[in-house]
């Protein structure tokens, strides 16, 4: 069995890959900073040795590095059974103090990459008729709250994505 997980060189995202591992699931995880992700596949390598894991540096607010990132897990795991679209950030402040373009960049994080690699790797499963996608919404996507900004309109339409309703 293989999973994907996104933004999983820390926090929730690195906890999910760890325990996949663990229930026997070969992970494919990326995330930015590309230290921390090595550190993060090597924690899982010395846990679960007989667990295939694919590490790649991507930086998800750009297409380009998604599908790049997509087309390799594919070529080196054929199918998939499970993604965790986990990537995303946060930069706290109001909406009426926020720098231009601000909406844009975390709008390419938080929902666009869950958009283009569930586009990727999604048609597998459908074939399949197996799978299953996991879209990490926060809090933020059913209530703003006070210097959420942005972060909360991205996550809000994230959850729409899913198909979960408010």
């Amino acid at each position: 069995m293989n999973a994907v997980i996104t933004g999983a060189s820390k926090g929730i995202g690195r906890a999910v890959a760890e325990r996949l591992a663990r229930e026997g699931f070969n992970v494919a995880i990326c995330a930015r900073n590309a230290q921390h992700l090595q550190e993060a596949a090597d924690g899982i390598r010395r846990q679960h040795p007989s667990v295939k894991v694919l590490a790649e540096a991507a930086d998800m607010g750009d297409k380009a590095a998604v599908l790049a990132f997509a087309q390799k897990v594919k070529a080196e795991f054929g199918s998939i059974d499970i993604l965790v679209n986990n990537a995303g950030i946060f930069v706290p402040g109001a909406l009426y103090q926020e720098e231009d373009g601000h909406l844009e960049k975390m709008m390419t994080v938080n929902l666009y990459s869950a958009y283009h690699l569930t586009r990727a790797l999604l048609p597998d499963m459908i074939a399949r008729n197996k799978g299953h996608i996991f879209n990490l919404c926060s809090t933020a996507s059913h209530k703003a709250y006070p210097n959420g900004g942005s972060y909360s309109i991205t996550k809000y339409a994230l959850l729409g994505f899913s198909g979960e309703p408010a």
